[in-house]
């Protein structure tokens, strides 16, 4: 589901990757009392770490936002890290080349079973007494659910879903803007007030990037149904998610065509001040708007049965590889990036925090970029994030060809080519031959 540097790539499987906001860290001592951690004890023998992402959105900055902090916290450990532009990680494994940790968003999981690196750092995580209650349960349970019990790695930062809006274009047209706490009919009404062509020019009330809100879904709908491993496409969770994203597509004036309803024209609306409003990740927004427009951004359209909640969330873990020779320092370092200082480092860059607690997780955010001054990033991070639907590693794994057809089906409903069940039911059909060959 990585940004660009973008955050998110809604990779392949949708990816959420490294932020191209980020800025130069700095490297101030950790409190003694800061519970991420372990203090180090004095005279430890010097180490490497070796750390990778499959996604080069770290390349350049993985250094000044991780490595060095690490490096200031334990003089003993040196950080390394291997670009993604010029290592993949299937060369890497067969080269025997070392990792230490191997850190990917969610939707990136499958590589670490695939390869043989997954690590269940219970142990470590006892013996420090680590305390995972400080984390967002939601990103702890996943990882849990993945582990079968166990924990391979620790959240570190997340990404969920917002609506980012054009205040000039509501000021033009005299509409009130949007606002915190809206629900998916009154984000529509809006989108239907604020649709129309203006002196020639068409403008839309409400643009989407209908992957990202299908991947991180508030009904918990997946491509695939767990216990069978056949397409979900018919199941009552998937018809509602679609029912509910290809809504945009009746809204007069805001209607979906050959030309403008894939990924790519949808994105480029909002930035060239076509669209009243965009649905996308956070942090794709975050970073790639900066001074383009006079935006803001307002939490995630609410249903009406579930005040408080937002999308999913989609964090990105950090893992103690099995083959890593330093697994204690390993587990030290990544204990060390859960913690209130560094937490409060990333938010000071625009990256969410995975705090439990959302008001000191946000109270530093996005301080240290000027162009997200003023803006209602408090609206990012919801009272509560939707079921996550990445619930297992078939779930992840099934996202590449699931999105194939997931598009088609959606492309067939918003364009009136086939009605929603007979092309949800048709494209969930050739799923099932995809899986069973991906399954085998």
């Amino acid at each position: 589901m990585g940004i660009r540097k973008k955050l998110a790539s809604v990779g392949a499987v949708v990816m959420i990757g490294g932020s191209s906001i980020l800025v130069s860290a700095c490297s101030n001592q950790a409190s003694k009392s800061d519970p991420g951690g372990a203090k180090a004890p004095d005279q430890k023998e010097p180490v490497e770490l070796v750390f990778y992402s499959q996604v080069p959105d770290y390349d350049e900055t993985f250094m000044d936002t991780f490595g060095s902090k690490i490096q200031a916290k334990y003089p003993h450990i040196t950080v390394k890290h291997k670009p993604a532009g010029s290592n993949k990680l299937d060369t890497m494994i067969t080269n025997g080349d070392t990792i230490d940790v191997l850190f990917m968003s969610i939707g990136q999981a499958d590589s670490l079973i695939q390869y043989g690196l997954q690590n269940d750092i219970s142990e470590y995580m006892a013996k420090s007494k680590f305390d995972l209650s400080r984390l967002e349960q939601t990103a702890v349970e996943l990882q849990k659910g993945f582990a079968n019990g166990g924990m391979y790695g620790l959240p570190v930062f997340t990404n969920t879903l917002a609506l980012f809006y054009n205040k000039d274009l509501f000021s033009k047209f005299g509409v009130a803007a949007p606002k915190d706490g809206m629900t998916w009919s009154e984000v529509y009404d809006l989108a239907k007030r604020m649709s129309r062509t203006d002196e020639g020019t068409q403008y839309y009330g409400l643009a989407m990037s209908s992957s990202a809100n299908f991947a991180l879904n508030q009904f918990g709908a997946s491509y695939i149904d767990l216990k069978t491993r056949k397409a979900a496409f018919t199941s009552e969770p998937f018809r509602k998610t679609m029912e509910l994203l290809a809504g945009v597509s009746n809204i007069p004036g805001n209607g979906l065509n050959a030309q403008n309803w894939s990924l790519g024209p949808q994105q480029k609306l909002f930035p060239d001040g076509k669209a009243a409003m965009f649905l996308h990740f956070a942090v794709y927004g975050l970073s790639n708007y900066k001074d383009a427009l006079n935006w803001d951004v307002v939490s995630y359209p609410q249903l009406p049965d579930k005040p408080g909640m937002g999308a999913q969330t989609y964090p990105t873990y950090f893992y103690v590889t099995k083959t890593s020779k330093h697994k204690q320092e390993a587990f030290d370092a990544i204990a060390y990036l859960t913690s209130e200082e560094f937490q409060n480092h990333l938010a000071r860059k625009g990256m969410l925090p995975i705090l439990k607690n959302r008001v000191a997780g946000m109270a530093e955010f996005g301080k240290e970029v000027p162009y997200l001054k003023d803006k209602n990033v408090k609206s990012l991070i919801p009272e509560k994030f939707a079921p996550s639907q990445f619930t297992s590693v078939d779930v992840v794994r099934a996202q590449t060809p699931g999105h194939t057809f997931f598009f088609n089906a959606y492309q067939k409903a918003v364009l009136g080519q086939e009605d929603m069940n007979t092309a949800l039911r048709s494209e969930g059909e050739k799923l099932d031959q995809k899986l069973a060959e991906l399954f085998k």
